[in-house]
């Protein structure tokens, strides 16, 4: 009789299980979660929304085109009010080359569609701009070292 009443409780409850005030399985009871934050579910909702937004199989919406201007104007004014502030001193020169990055691999990746193409493509690409930085940067070490 305890189990048939138990069964008809947790029947309304809309679960079933052992326990009273047992509550349906989630992803965080799993014994090794994702997540086990607060914000537990919130990166792979976030990569399904980013694909989703810009058609994973195809290019981006124009919405997704304007949202991605609207950052690289943001990023841009950021530049332009960095470069006055002169308490920044010696910090300013590797914020404003961090900040060139992010809008340069965003125009490459979104503007030239090299997210929407093969990945050999990006592959060649990184391999060549990391080429370009190091050659860059020995010219700046030989530079700075005087004869």
């Amino acid at each position: 009789m305890k189990k048939f009443l138990k069964n008809i409780y947790n029947q309304m409850l809309g679960h079933e299980t052992e326990g009273y005030f047992r509550v349906p399985d989630t992803k965080q009871d799993l014994p090794e979660p994702e997540n086990d934050t607060p914000w537990a579910g919130t990166i792979s909702y976030s990569i399904d929304k980013f694909n989703e937004l810009t058609r994973k199989d195809g290019h981006g919406s124009p919405m997704f085109y304007g949202i991605i201007g609207v950052i690289l104007a943001i990023i841009t004014f950021i530049e332009f009010a960095i470069f006055y502030v002169e308490s920044l001193g010696v910090l300013m020169l590797p914020i404003l080359l961090l900040l060139s990055l992010i809008k340069f691999v965003m125009v490459i990746g979104f503007f030239m569609h090299l997210r929407f193409d093969n990945k050999l493509f990006t592959y060649l690409f990184v391999a060549g701009f990391m080429l370009a930085v190091i050659i860059s940067i020995l010219l700046l070490i030989l530079l700075a070292v005087k004869p």
